[in-house]
């Protein structure tokens, strides 16, 4: 499962959210992969893969709260590495934000996810990869309705990147592409 996992630039932040759905029961494990678009410097629109890996809550109780770890694999493909290298980039870091949003009972809560990409070596050839990990601490609201609270990752996120070359700290916005994809995690029970 892990050694399938693509890591890269800007999708971590999606699915750090759904796993702040908190809980103290028992959990599921959830692997999605995801692709989005967005835009570079230097090389333009790029497609981006993202494996998110959490375990999401069977059960939570409304005002309890929970770690909740989680993991984006990021593959940010060959023209990101290709770009990188071009500028003389041997090193990056940053921190991709996004958010999942949570419905129960006919309510939405959007939950904030900001990771870290650890200082990561740009690689001599090949795809610019890498991994984002983290945990996300979420109180259920209290008066949160009973029911199935179905997580979602949110269709757009950012990744700001920092390197040790001339091109320096740049942003990249991502989009869900395509935008129909299933982006469901998981579904808890809220008591």
């Amino acid at each position: 499962m892990r050694n399938t996992r693509r890591r890269g630039i800007g999708l971590a932040a999606l699915l750090a959210g759904a796993l702040a759905i908190v809980s103290a029961g028992p959990a599921a494990a959830a692997e999605k992969t995801l692709t989005y678009r967005g835009g570079f410097p230097l090389i333009g629109d790029q497609a981006v893969t993202v494996v998110v890996g959490a375990d999401i809550p069977a059960t939570a109780a409304a005002g309890s709260t929970v770690s909740v770890p989680f993991s984006l694999d990021v593959d940010a493909g060959q023209a990101a590495g290709d770009g990188l290298r071009l500028v003389g980039a041997t090193q990056l870091s940053g921190t991709i934000k996004s958010q999942v949003n949570v419905a129960v009972g006919g309510q939405s809560v959007a939950i904030p996810v900001a990771l870290p990409i650890p200082a990561t070596p740009v690689p001599a050839e090949g795809s610019l990869e890498f991994t984002a990990r983290g945990q996300v601490d979420f109180t259920v609201p209290a008066g949160t309705p009973a029911g199935e609270a179905v997580s979602s990752v949110d269709p757009a996120a950012s990744t700001h990147v920092v390197t040790d070359s001339s091109l320096g700290e740049f942003d990249v916005t991502l989009t869900l592409d395509p935008p129909d994809q299933d982006a469901v995690l998981g579904t808890t029970t809220v008591s």
